[in-house]
């Protein structure tokens, strides 16, 4: 997939599933562009292209990215990582002393994911990011996710927040 001076290479696309119904005639209608982009590095320069489903764009050869810089320096912990779904455990001690242990976790109607798919010479990985996860620290009032600091730690909320900044 990778010419033999592209060091890496990153397809990105967002979709929000759920939420909002779109008829096949708006979808070709360029009403719902649904962008998708790829974002590269070539002879230590670095490039992006934007697609949507109603035009293709220029590339445009950037003075610095911080996205494709982050992804290049981290590759292994990109590899590793995973963002963890909203979940609270808890534990309670019946009679007896058994402990018993609950488990609250959402279901989600509607939400936005993120794919990336990072190529490099020898590799593909491939991650998906459920925003829901990221943005919610609380499944109530009362009941703390469990995984909301785990997740806004991770390498995976750093490099999504790098690319929303490049695709402004």
């Amino acid at each position: 997939m990778l010419e033999s001076k592209t060091e890496l290479l990153i397809e990105y696309s967002s979709d929000c599933i759920g939420g909002e119904f779109i008829t096949l005639g708006e979808v070709g209608d360029c009403e719902y562009e649904n962008p998708f982009y790829l974002f590269w590095i070539k002879e230590d320069k670095y490039y992006k292209r934007k697609f949507t489903n109603c035009d293709i764009f220029k590339v445009i050869e950037m003075e610095e990215s911080r996205f494709l810089e982050c992804v290049r320096e981290n590759l292994s912990l990109i590899e590793k990582s995973e963002i963890m779904p909203v979940i609270h455990k808890s534990k309670k001690t019946l009679e007896g002393g058994v402990e018993e242990e609950t488990i609250i976790e959402t279901e989600l109607s509607h939400y936005c994911e993120s794919k990336f798919i990072f190529h490099t010479k020898s590799d593909e990985i491939e991650k998906n990011i459920i925003d829901y996860y990221l943005d919610t620290k609380m499944i109530d009032e009362n009941t703390p996710n469990d995984n909301y600091e785990l997740n806004n730690k991770s390498i995976l909320n750093a490099i999504f927040n790098l690319v929303r900044k490049e695709t402004e």
